[in-house]
């Protein structure tokens, strides 16, 4: 936890520095105050639906903690707290009242990974392997599961419980960021370091470089194959993390699903449910 207390103290900080210079710094007379807090709080929204959480900030912060590095959403409700304590032709308290409630915001959105396993903790998990495949003990551990999975092919057995919390998993499911936290950490620990898969279907089937842990769903609009609602239960927009581990000669892709175990797909299977988004340990 000493990676995510850091950032947490330094972004807690940065928050409140800039918040007290948007309060305390002279802006424009008029109405250039009023668009200042609105773009502040329009950047907020913006961010945390466009951009946090995504793994590609991976690229840019190198780091475990990168799920509290990239999340600028307290920066953005922290200015915007300042902005509002200097609205003009408005009452002090009414200033001190939208100031006091935008703060309010800023924390949770600054603690936002820890809340979801500290509010709501998930089960202890299982030890379950088949077939070389760590087994998922519920439907939101299915990430630490493969992560687990993914240490497991590459020579260090590890267990779902034991990714959990690194993870930071909660029974809603685990955070893309949380996810290459826990593989980092644990790669970090063994000597090695993680990478984000570059590149296409076509790149990922003929380098041979096995495993990779792949973050997978069928897309929230459905395809028109009904197989894979109907047959095979998958549910449009639900993300999911598999493993692939090879290739056949015949052109399978080997895949350790933890909710199933071991199957084959075919190419079409990973243009449909595959997106670009995987994680792998360096050789």
């Amino acid at each position: 936890m000493t990676d995510l207390v850091i950032a947490l103290a330094v972004m807690g900080l940065l928050s409140a520095a800039l918040g007290l210079a948007c309060g305390w710094t002279r802006l424009p007379e008029g109405q250039g105050r009023t668009i200042c807090l609105t773009l502040a709080l329009v950047g907020g929204f913006a961010f945390l639906w466009y951009a946090a959480g995504r793994l590609y900030w991976v690229h840019l912060v190198d780091s475990s903690a990168v799920i509290v590095w990239s999340n600028w959403t307290p920066l953005f409700f922290a200015m915007a707290a300042g902005l509002a304590f200097r609205l003009p032709k408005t009452p002090l308290w009414r200033r001190v009242l939208a100031s006091g409630l935008l703060a309010a915001v800023a924390v949770p959105a600054l603690l936002w990974p820890l809340l979801g396993p500290l509010l709501r903790p998930p089960a202890v998990g299982d030890d379950l392997v088949y077939g070389g495949v760590v087994m998922q003990s519920s439907w939101a551990t299915c990430s630490p599961a493969a992560a687990a999975t993914l240490f497991t092919q590459a020579g260090t057995p590890t267990t779902e419980s034991e990714m959990i919390g690194p993870c930071l998993t909660d029974e809603a499911g685990t955070p893309t960021l949380g996810l290459y936290r826990g593989i980092k950490l644990k790669a970090n620990a063994t000597g090695r370091d993680v990478q984000l898969l570059s590149g296409g279907i076509d790149e990922l089937l003929v380098r041979e470089d096995w495993p990779v842990l792949l973050l997978v769903r069928l897309p929230e609009t459905g395809v028109d194959d009904p197989r894979y609602e109907r047959q095979w239960g998958w549910i449009p927009g639900m993300g999911h993390s598999v493993v692939a581990a090879g290739v056949t000669a015949d052109g399978q892709i080997e895949i350790l699903d933890p909710s199933i175990g071991r199957e084959w797909w075919q190419r079409q299977d990973l243009e449909v449910l595959w997106h670009g988004d995987g994680i792998q340990l360096d050789r």
